[in-house]
């Protein structure tokens, strides 16, 4: 079946589609026997110099647009461009897939003009399944991104405990100072952050997705949840350590051991052909055998999800899920507890699902307590 795809690179499927970066949205056409992406004279030129894929052919997509505006269509410029793609290069009736997220607008217009539009949820399935060469690229997008960790434990060693304070050369230590730091870092990395790094404490870590602000507290959790994307391969990293700066209560030690042994059987359950709906069934048991909540408090979301072009992406390791773990399955293993009065705690490393297990990508330590 053809397939169109309207979208820059930001896309994820765009992306995987062509291997490279462009600003600008484009459209990407794929067919029995040809693949074909569709640019003006401002990327041609570069997809030339940089396309690795020999099947990728590149258009100058300047005739097409010539011809199509001659038609004088009442519409977008991007409307009567696909219209003439599709009338240059598919069979007469032919029906045309699109993605989910393709311009509504857009697919209204070319079945005014009588185009057959269907759409497919998963438009590239085989994302799921990683290569030898994606898996380089998030095991060293990874590593790179521990530097930022690392750079979070010096500082709070270095630092001091002064009241409900924790004071870093001379200045109360702030989440978003620890975030510059860390994006420091990573910039030095070559890798970015395309959303707001998670550096929260206290109360804001019952929260799983509060990205924290003011001061970091003594004694209570600090979450710490990197997940940025790396400028040169166009793949994400995704990391969670929680660290106690001081005396963490007794609750607060008991929740930790708990996310801890629930992440162990996590990785003991994972393997191709495994449900992953079983993995989280089974993270969960661990937690309610300790006396823990699994719901609208404790453990609160899923046990985890696929990496990759997306930092959430499938599959999904949740009590709904349908998928079924496959060997080259890239996914994240962070379960949590969380509880509005005291506090939250996750943990998170990436695994690579293989015939037998898998493969923790993620090789740095898990250090809660620090001196």
């Amino acid at each position: 079946m053809t397939r169109l795809i309207y979208a820059s690179t930001r896309q994820a499927d765009m992306r995987y589609a062509i291997g490279m970066d462009f600003v600008d949205a484009f459209f990407y056409l794929e067919t029995e026997s040809e693949k074909l992406i569709f640019l003006d004279q401002r990327e041609i030129g570069v997809f030339a110099e940089k396309n690795e894929n020999q099947d990728l052919k590149g258009v100058l997509n300047a005739e097409l647009a010539r011809q199509a505006s001659e038609k004088k269509l009442k519409t977008s410029n991007e409307n009567g461009l696909a219209l003439q793609i599709i009338k240059t290069y598919c069979a007469e009736n032919e029906a045309v897939c699109v993605p989910e997220y393709f311009p509504l607008g857009m697919a209204d217009f070319l079945r005014s003009q009588g185009v057959k539009i269907q759409t497919q949820n998963s438009f590239f399935p085989n994302r799921e399944i990683k290569n030898e060469k994606e898996v380089s690229y998030i095991r060293e997008n990874i590593a790179k991104t521990t530097k930022a960790f690392r750079r979070i434990e010096e500082i709070l060693r270095a630092s001091s405990i002064k009241d409900d304070h924790l004071i870093f050369e001379d200045q109360r230590l702030t989440s978003e100072f620890v975030k510059k730091e860390c994006d420091r870092i990573l910039l030095e990395e070559d890798m970015f952050n395309d959303m707001n790094i998670i550096i929260s404490s206290g109360p804001h870590t019952a929260h799983p997705h509060h990205h924290g602000e003011g001061c970091l507290q003594p004694h209570v959790p600090i979450i710490c949840d990197i997940f940025p994307r790396s400028r040169k391969n166009g793949y994400f990293a995704d990391m969670t350590r929680t660290y106690v700066k001081g005396k963490p209560s007794e609750m607060f030690e008991e929740m930790y051991e708990a996310v801890l042994a629930a992440q162990q059987e996590a990785f003991k359950n994972i393997k191709a052909g495994v449900k992953a709906k079983d993995v989280h069934t089974a993270v969960s048991q661990i937690f309610t055998q300790r006396g823990f909540h699994i719901g609208d408090v404790g453990f609160v979301h899923g046990t985890g999800h696929g990496l990759g072009l997306e930092v959430h992406e499938q599959p999904f390791i949740n009590a709904t899920s349908e998928s079924v773990l496959q060997a080259g399955n890239i996914v994240t293993v962070e379960p949590g507890l969380y509880y509005p009065d005291h506090g939250g705690i996750r943990i998170e490393d990436v695994v690579l699902v293989t015939k037998d297990g898998c493969e923790n990508l993620t090789n740095y330590p898990k250090e809660f307590l620090i001196r």
